[in-house]
This record gives structure tokens, C-alpha cells and sequence, in this order.
């Protein structure tokens, strides 16, 4: 009888511990960021509207909510719930790194620098610091924007516009050492390429570029090239405005 005993206690244990583990892993949300980087809004939508109503006070899925939320101020508060609320959690350098992101775009510099220096002192390994460490200008800019002198008015100069459409990706890397070895490839046979560093699903890849075309027969052309003598998978995007 006690035998029995010992073995409910055992299952009810393993049955408890098991549900308090899966109660403290974080929910996978990879697959919805896709939809969002691919501009699948419904699916994406559709996936939150599960998720968050099976797991409304997890840390991913708040993350996805802030991600989806159009409004700009509503979505600063949830990105700031995220990593103050859960600062050990999957997306909470994602989160901090997008608030400096907003304060940034707005021309707030002195503010963006603040969240700067907190994602370099609470997230020190975070690849974010890369994508955000530039050099911030001393005054913000409404403040830069109205000096106290007239600035003297010059002539805009007349420039020809070239009706760039379609540039080639050569390739997208999580870690940056192989963009740049890529690029030096590239460099040492006379290719110009650059980097740039573009989120995707919450993760930041080095991608690097090459040329501007006017039309996609020119840049397949050079794609085909380039998948011969470098023996890569490239594809062709459009440039943006």
C-alpha cells in the first residue's frame, strides 16, 4: 500500500514539475514575425489573437502585441513593459532596443541616448548595440532645428535622378565577421558591395548589398554572373524610396 502511495506521489511530482516548466518557458512567436517581415498582417494578427488568449501574461506574446500595435505611443508603453516587466526574457533587448529606436526617429537624442546606455549596461552582449551605437548629436532636434540666428538660404543645386528599381541581395548573416568576409570578396575582385544590418523576426542580419539597376533583366544578368564566380544563392529585391 505504501509502495502505491510512493508511486502517486511520484507521478503527481513529475505531472507538477513537468507543468511548472512549460509554465516558465517562453512562447514561440519566430514563425508570426515572419508573417509581420513578410507583410502577412491577417496571419500574423490571427496568430496573436490565439496566442493571447491561451498565454496573455507571457513575455513573447506582449512583445508580439507592441510589435502589431500601430499607434506609436501605445506601442512605446508595451515595448517598455516588456523589458521592465520581464528583463531576462527572449525579446526584452528587442524591446528596449525599438524604444531607443522611437525616441531616436522623433529627433529626442538626448532621451534615445538615455535607452542607449541602458541596453549597453543591462544587455552588455546584445547585437542590438551594434544596430543602435552611432554618434547622437548633442541637441535634440526640435531644438537644433530653430537656432537663434537666421542660417543664410542656399541655392539648391539641380540634381540628375537616376530611376534606380532593383538592387541584388548577396547574402544575409546573423553574425557580422561573415558579411564583411563576403564583402572583402567581393572588394578584391573589384565589386563594389555594401552592408547594413536589416530586423527580421526580431533578429538582426548583416546583409550585403550590391548595385542599382533600372530593371530586373539588367540585375539578373549580374546575379547570374555572381552565382558563378562566387557560387552563392543572391536574389533580387527592390529598392525602397
Amino acid at each position: 500500500m505504501n509502495l502505491l502511495n510512493n508511486q502517486k506521489h511520484i507521478i503527481l511530482l513529475f505531472v507538477f514539475f513537468s507543468l511548472y516548466s512549460v509554465s516558465f518557458a517562453q512562447v514561440d512567436i519566430v514563425s508570426t514575425l515572419k508573417h509581420i517581415e513578410n507583410g502577412e498582417l491577417t496571419e500574423a494578427k490571427n496568430d496573436f489573437k490565439r496566442l493571447n488568449d491561451r498565454y496573455p501574461n507571457d513575455a513573447n506574446v506582449q512583445f508580439l502585441d507592441a510589435v502589431l500595435t500601430e499607434n506609436g505611443d501605445e506601442a512605446l508603453n508595451k515595448y517598455s513593459l516588456v523589458f521592465t516587466k520581464f528583463p531576462n526574457s527572449q525579446f526584452s533587448d528587442a524591446a528596449l532596443y525599438r524604444v531607443f529606436s522611437y525616441y531616436y526617429s522623433l529627433g529626442i537624442y538626448t532621451k534615445a541616448e538615455q535607452f542607449l546606455a541602458k541596453l549597453k549596461q543591462d544587455y552588455p552582449n546584445s547585437p542590438y548595440i551594434n544596430a543602435a551605437d552611432r554618434n547622437l548629436p548633442s541637441e535634440d532636434a526640435f531644438v537644433a532645428n530653430y537656432p537663434d540666428k537666421p542660417t543664410e538660404q542656399k541655392p539648391k543645386e539641380n540634381k540628375i535622378v537616376e530611376n534606380f528599381k532593383f538592387t541584388i541581395q548577396a547574402g544575409a548573416f546573423l553574425n557580422k565577421n561573415n558579411a564583411n568576409n563576403l564583402k572583402k570578396k567581393f572588394e578584391e575582385k573589384g565589386i563594389y558591395s555594401e552592408t547594413y544590418t536589416k530586423e527580421i523576426g526580431a533578429s538582426l542580419l548583416n546583409v550585403v548589398m550590391i548595385g542599382k539597376f533600372k530593371n530586373n533583366e539588367d540585375a539578373q544578368s549580374i546575379l547570374d554572373e555572381l552565382k558563378k564566380d562566387f557560387n552563392l544563392n543572391g536574389r533580387i529585391i527592390p529598392l525602397t524610396e
